[in-house]
């Protein structure tokens, strides 16, 4: 519940802590005293052979089972409904209550920090060590740390007032305080205010040393929330003698097992052709299979209330696979067997109709005769909500008789005399909105978006209980955490919390295969980064030195182009360090310069250096994309018919790096895209699907203005000056703000006989390493082959890309004939040299 505290007076009081320490121990003794005494005369009265005792001993067992029953518990409930004066006393647990009285002992005997005193004693509590273990934290170096903290707090002498104001000055601490924590405890619906949500106040106090520690641990009180969620359910469980195996079994059973088809008011009728095609989804929830639901709020509330009002009670939830749509209409389910809906919805049954049973075998005749009756029953039963799981199905059911079961029920679900839950998927939905706007608008369209990160990771945890029962291994919340942090950025191919269980189970049984006990943080990220293919850690010694010389490295395949080598490998380092931009791409370049001259080629290395290999790079030919037609292909066309061949790309392969051929050739539509790319790093595809782009590295290729950057050159300017000049000239291909948005615009130059001869070597080296790596052989050039292989691949208009081609058809190819005529053997060696115009080959 939302805490709002507007029409409430907050106050605290409680006598015992107005009395002195052996007051409070002797109101102590005395309630312990009486309860042991009322014990004692239970027993005896039950053991009476007169009535009026044994009755009276009965009597005083219910009352001591009752306060048993509440044992640990406040005085009051939390509820919505606070307002006037409160007394905050009334809803502290005795632990909590025994934390506060700690703090103020001490405080009034030694002095020091009250609320390092709290956070003292919540340490020592089991319930939140076990919390901070399962954060993967030691809770022995938390405690030395406010050991250490309180030790410099007592030094300090807080409170140097006399006895009387130091009570009062501690009272209004403790009321500040627990003000805090009924805020906590009301935002996550707990009844009382626990020692948890005095934690979760905690960093919100005053007191710099507290924050302190819980900065230095990086302890979030809403991650110990989730954290003792663990500890909870194991104990509640472990009393019940058993785990549930799905999530279902989180959920309250409040009813016997039974099938109810009658309401209260016995007014119901049966439904026996409409139970032979669905199933009962409030018997499941009777059942405990369904029902669990964490996050979707709004959409359940917006749910409920269209299906309680009296005209166009129906509901088309729209979402993605996997995005919780049956999830909800499953805790609607639940909450009808609890009563936890509004009046309208009483006693109702929620029916699954099963279309594919419905239509099988069925003529026209036949089809329209059971919907016929099973409409009648529905009508008649007057307590059920009809849920159609995949209802655009239903236009689709036409056979050779063009059998349309939405034909069919459309006047019944337009007359409101029952209710109706449709669930379908964003693309089906445009395709029934353009082809059956009739059987939409009978509908209150409610779209299900995918969970937040927060809601996924409680629910994950939940999953955890079940799956260290299944894997035994200890899950950390700390490796909960990460896999839904890893699967919200890299695996957007599913939607959380189901991509994030996915990761989770899949490092849980490599965990089990190598015998590890605990799963960590680390070894999920070990997992997902052998999945994506690219480094997920923090640099590490010997990767901070490789960032530290990665122009070398880019050198090595790389010749010349300084300024654009100095460029990408300075954006590496910083999103590599945690300090690139956020919300857009990791960078976004425009390449500028002739054909031939690497462009691509530093590409295709940054795609390897960052993204593991070039295979992680996608290549679009913006060449291709010239008409303002081309952008349905290029996000996808409007009716869904068509998907996008950018967002697409980029929704399978979040981690990638993007390369935007001849950018300059694309619509000025298309290129106006990107501004939102740019800016945001999100664009929204023709289904209202979010392509993210804040993991990708994007590079716009262009040969605008290639003469003038080559005459500029052989001017005598330098690159910072060419690039400035060329800028402005750019503005007639592209808008200056759409300019103005990349990280760096970088001029290639054109190459000299020099760099191409260098690029030649790099080329042959990497061929010779890979005839080393395949057949076992050395091969060796010359200085003279490799400068007449240079002026072979060499083209004054397509500068240096020729090269593979020469090497591929003058030598390869020869070098392949001479292995299959085994006139070179493996583990040989071959020199390769010029005469004249040919090559020669010694071995």
């Amino acid at each position: 519940m939302k805490p709002d505290f507007k029409n409430i007076n907050l106050y605290f009081y409680d006598p015992r802590l107005r009395m002195t320490s052996a007051g409070r121990l002797l109101v102590r003794l005395i309630f312990y005293s009486a309860y042991g005494i009322l014990i004692a005369a239970c027993a005896t009265f039950l053991l009476s052979d007169i009535p009026k005792i044994r009755w009276t001993g009965i009597l005083l067992l219910l009352i001591l089972l009752d306060r048993a029953k509440h044992f640990g518990q406040a005085e009051r409930a939390l509820n919505r409904e606070l307002h006037g004066k409160v007394n905050l006393a009334q809803y502290v647990t005795p632990a909590t209550f025994a934390v506060l009285e700690y703090a103020f002992e001490r405080v009034s005997i030694f002095d020091g920090n009250f609320y390092l005193f709290i956070l003292k004693r919540l340490i020592d509590k089991k319930d939140i060590r076990s919390g901070l273990t399962r954060m993967d934290l030691n809770p022995e170096e938390v405690d030395e740390k406010i050991d250490e903290a309180l030790k410099n707090s007592l030094e300090e002498k807080k409170y140097v007032l006399d006895k009387k104001e130091q009570k009062e000055k501690m009272l209004a601490e403790i009321e500040k305080i627990l003000k805090l924590a009924m805020e906590q405890a009301m935002a996550a619906d707990n009844r009382f205010i626990e020692p948890k949500d005095l934690f979760a106040a905690l960093s919100h106090c005053e007191s710099s040393a507290v924050l302190r520690i819980l900065q230095l641990f990086n302890i979030d009180p809403g991650d110990l929330e989730n954290a003792l969620i663990f500890s909870r359910y194991h104990r509640k469980f472990r009393w019940l003698k058993y785990l549930p195996s799905s999530l279902g079994g989180f959920a309250y059973k409040p009813y016997k097992i039974r099938h109810r088809i009658m309401n209260r008011a016995w007014s119901a009728r049966p439904t026996p052709v409409l139970d032979k095609y669905s199933q009962d989804l409030t018997d499941y929830a009777r059942l405990e299979r369904i029902g669990f639901l964490i996050g979707h709020e709004e959409e359940y509330d917006r749910l409920a209330d269209v299906l309680s009002r009296p005209a166009k009670p129906n509901v088309l939830l729209v979402g993605d696979p996997g995005s919780g749509k049956e999830t909800i209409v499953a805790h609607l389910a639940f909450n009808i067997i609890k009563d936890k809906v509004p009046s309208e919805l009483f006693d109702k049954r929620l029916v699954m109709l099963e279309i594919g049973s419905l239509v099988a075998g069925a003529t026209h005749g036949e089809l329209q005769a059971r919907l016929t009756k099973m409409l009648e029953e529905i009508t008649q039963a007057n307590n059920i909500i009809l849920y159609i799981p995949d209802i655009h199905n239903l236009v689709r059911t036409s056979g050779r008789e063009n059998i349309n079961a939405a034909d069919i029920l459309l006047p019944a679900i337009k007359s409101s005399a029952f209710s109706v839950i449709g669930v379908t998927y964003p693309k089906e939905y445009k395709q029934l909105t353009e082809h059956y706007s009739d059987f939409v608008k009978a509908f209150e369209t409610v779209r299900v978006e995918e969970i937040s990160v927060s809601d996924a990771t409680r629910l994950l945890v939940y999953d955890s209980i079940i799956l260290e029962k299944q894997f035994k291994v200890f899950v950390t919340f700390a490796a909960v955490k990460q896999a839904v942090t890893l699967a919200s950025k890299y695996f957007r191919d599913k939607l959380l919390p189901s991509s994030a269980e996915e990761l989770l189970k899949e490092t849980l049984s490599d965990a089990k295969d190598k015998g590890d006990k605990v799963l960590n943080a680390d070894d999920v990220t070990d997992i997902a980064q052998r999945r994506v293919n690219i480094p997920l850690r923090q640099a590490k010694e010997t990767e901070a030195q490789d960032l530290l010389n990665m122009e070398a490295l880019i050198h090595r395949r790389l010749v010349d182009q300084e300024e654009a080598v100095k460029a990408v490998s300075r954006s590496l380092r910083e999103y590599r360090s945690g300090l690139s931009r956020q919300g857009g791409p990791i960078a976004a370049f425009l390449f500028v310069g002739p054909t031939g001259v690497g462009k691509t080629e530093l590409s295709k290395i940054l795609a390897s250096i960052q993204f593991g290999s070039k295979e992680s790079m996608l290549r679009f030919d913006m060449s291709e994309y010239q008409t303002k037609e081309s952008i349905a292909r290029f996000i996808g066309s409007p009716d869904g018919l068509i998907s996008g061949a950018m967002t697409d790309a980029v929704l399978r392969k979040p981690y990638s790096l993007i390369l935007l051929d001849e950018f300059e050739k694309a619509h000025p539509d298309i290129l106006n895209l990107f501004l939102q790319v740019f800016d945001d790093g999100r664009l929204t595809d023709n289904l209202g699907k979010v392509a993210d782009f804040s993991n990708t590295v994007i590079i716009a290729t262009s040969n605008a203005h290639s003469n003038f950057i080559k005459s500029e050159l052989e001017s005598g300017k330098n690159m910072a000056e060419i690039s400035e000049a060329l800028k402005k000239k750019l503005t007639e291909y592209f808008r200056p703000e759409l300019i103005n948005r990349f990280s760096s615009i970088i001029v290639f130059k054109s190459l000299s006989p020099e760099d191409i001869v260098a690029i030649a070597g790099i080329l042959l080296k990497e061929l010779s390493d890979d005839l080393k790596k395949n057949q076992g052989m050395e091969m060796v050039f010359s200085p003279e082959a490799v400068k007449k292989i240079a002026e072979w691949g060499y083209d004054p208009v397509f500068g240096a890309r020729p090269l593979r081609g020469v090497i591929s058809d003058r030598i390869k190819s020869v070098l392949a004939e001479k292995i299959l005529k085994k006139e070179i053997s493996r583990g040989g060696a071959v020199k390769i040299g010029i005469k004249g115009d040919e090559l020669t080959y010694d071995y």
